[in-house]
């Protein structure tokens, strides 16, 4: 009976899939400070995402990408979308989708923990709403409030002082 007792625990714990999420947040930061090409190259040698497809909005090439591990597709990254300031500086935008919401609740704990300050915590008809900010970023957390999907943007802001 100690046996069982004993392998049991083992067996479940042998048999239960771990799941996590497949990138954090910090890692979500540099991504928006790059370019398309270099965000493909760092997500593929990352073997967490996959190009799914490319497509043109508003002259923008977008990109986006989709998890492969445990839970495929349960994690998406949209990269391309920017704004070009009259210097020529352009300030980047990156979004990360995921249908897990505890894989957003983790990354609005990382964003804290990254020294972004929370500005505004509110709540509209279909999101739960956190705004985070530094000098360098503006990020909206959004999780639906039927706790189905939720949604980290981050965009990159103008430092003014710094050349």
């Amino acid at each position: 009976m100690k046996k069982y007792l004993f392998l049991l625990p083992l067996l479940l714990l042998g048999s239960a899939r771990m799941y996590g999420q497949s990138i954090k947040f910090d890692q979500l930061v540099y991504l928006a400070t790059l370019n398309n090409d270099a965000v493909y190259a760092t997500l593929k040698q990352g073997n967490a995402f996959k190009q799914d497809y490319l497509e043109d909005v508003d002259g923008q090439q977008m990109e986006y990408f989709n998890s492969i591990g445990a839970k495929p597709g349960a994690e998406k990254i949209a990269a391309g979308s920017f704004v070009k300031l009259y210097n020529g500086t352009v300030l980047r935008t990156l979004e990360y989708t995921s249908t897990d919401v505890q894989n957003i609740i983790n990354m609005a704990g990382q964003a804290k923990r990254y020294g972004l300050e929370l500005l505004f915590r509110g709540v509209d008809e279909t999101d739960n709403i956190y705004l985070y900010s530094n000098s360098f970023y503006m990020v909206n957390i959004r999780i639906h409030r039927d706790q189905t999907m939720g949604v980290v943007e981050i965009k990159q802001k103008e430092s003014l002082g710094l050349e």
